[in-house]
């Protein structure tokens, strides 16, 4: 009797825990039941897609350094040959070249321009994987609390469920019972077992994908689950801070930016480059010296012009693309704010729901240690408060996931450096 009324007074207990959480600083480890930050910023940076976006950052170093320096490079060329003339003597010649291609219309300057442009877009993409890897991460740690969660309920079902049974057992024998309610208890017995052992698989393969993709993570830990705060500031000004500095909006202007320069810079094209050439030569023997200076120049053809009507389209394409993910980020700050409020007021009402679940299922088994009611109505109650208290927790758990998304996403959490 004892016991049983220990281990309810422990279940209301655990849906009103974090009380005073109120007072916590401004931490994802205690507010947001994260990790610390440290922890996870060496997790991410050890991530395969984090170093390659540092990797993509060297490679866009050495794309600049390859604009800078331009496509033309010097050629030089050596010729010999022997001159023939019908009744005189033969005559050694040589010839000597050295040419070089120049960008002129100022391509130079575009060029280290789109080279300084291709680093800002490298960093965004950094950037923006970095927040990504943050969203997923989250989501998986979160993940694993209701895991978690859902395993500590069902064990404490399990073990009201024995004291149930080997109440029921008391009473038989006593005759106070018929012997059915030994086989109901039995049978929910074997249910909640069936329950705790699927509830144990889903934490273990929860935990196991954090372990495997995150190394340097610790265990998430349900009994620091922190209380959901209410959201203080405006939606407006929520969603402002979401949308003004946000790594896809970012990413997707650069990207656009980096289309434009290399639209103009096509059309740059249509006027080829010219080639400048110097050559020297010595004919019959010596006796004839040449120095001449040349100047070459392609003719333009379809193909530039394509090119030109093609990059043209492609910066018009990119500058849809940024109207397409502002859109985007516009609608998904303000869904992620409107979830915070209400997943707080869920919570809120669940909780309440479950303390009352939770008052109802011990007046019930007392009412059946007492002979004043049945051992199924008495499971019955039990059941509904386990799901009542399930549902609260979930529900803790998902206005914490929801705040944190907030803060994340308006980069007050785990933000970019």
């Amino acid at each position: 009797m004892v016991k049983l009324k220990l281990a309810i007074t422990v279940a209301i207990g655990m849906i009103t825990f974090g009380a005073n959480a109120a007072t916590l600083p401004l931490a994802g480890d205690l507010l947001y039941a994260l990790p610390p930050e440290p922890v996870v910023r060496r997790t991410l940076e050890a991530l395969p897609q984090l170093r390659l976006g540092a990797m993509n950052n060297e490679l866009a170093s050495a794309e600049k350094a390859k604009l800078n320096a331009g496509p033309h490079e010097w050629r030089l060329s050596a010729g010999a040959s022997q001159r023939r003339v019908i009744g005189e003597q033969r005559y050694r010649e040589q010839e000597f070249g050295m040419e070089r291609g120049v960008r002129w219309f100022g391509k130079a300057d575009q060029d280290r321009v789109i080279g300084e442009k291709s680093i800002s877009l490298a960093q965004a993409q950094h950037a923006d994987v970095w927040h990504e890897s943050c969203r997923t991460l989250m989501r998986d740690w979160y993940d694993a609390l209701r895991a978690q969660a859902s395993l500590q309920r069902l064990t404490e079902q399990h073990v009201l469920v024995q004291q149930l049974k080997a109440i029921a057992v008391r009473r038989v024998k006593a005759g106070d019972s018929p012997a059915l309610e030994v086989m109901q208890a039995d049978t929910e017995l074997r249910r909640s077992e069936a329950l705790v052992e699927q509830a144990r698989q889903d934490v273990a393969q929860a935990l196991t994908l954090l372990s495997t993709t995150y190394q340097h993570l610790p265990q998430p830990h349900l009994e620091r689950l922190p209380e959901p705060q209410r959201a203080q500031d405006a939606i407006p000004e929520q969603i402002a801070l979401i949308t003004q500095d946000n790594h896809e909006l970012e990413l997707a202007q650069t990207e656009a930016q980096l289309q434009g320069l290399k639209a103009r810079r096509a059309a740059s094209e249509r006027m080829p480059d010219p080639t400048i050439a110097l050559k020297a030569t010595r004919e019959r023997d010596g006796q004839e010296r040449t120095l001449g200076l040349m100047l070459s120049i392609p003719l333009p053809g379809q193909y530039r012009s394509s090119e030109a009507t093609a990059a043209a389209v492609r910066a018009r394409m990119a500058d849809e693309q940024v109207t397409q993910v502002r859109n985007k980020v516009q609608l998904d700050a303000q869904r992620a704010v409107s979830e915070e409020r209400h997943s707080y007021q869920i919570w809120s009402s669940l909780r309440a729901v479950a303390e009352q679940s939770a008052r109802q299922a011990l007046l019930m088994e007392r009412a059946y240690q007492s002979g004043e009611s049945t051992l199924s109505d008495a499971l019955l109650s039990r059941r509904q408060a386990l799901d009542a208290a399930l549902a609260a927790q979930t529900a803790q758990i998902g206005a914490l996931a929801s705040s944190a998304r907030v803060k994340l996403d308006a980069h007050a959490l785990w933000s970019f450096e």
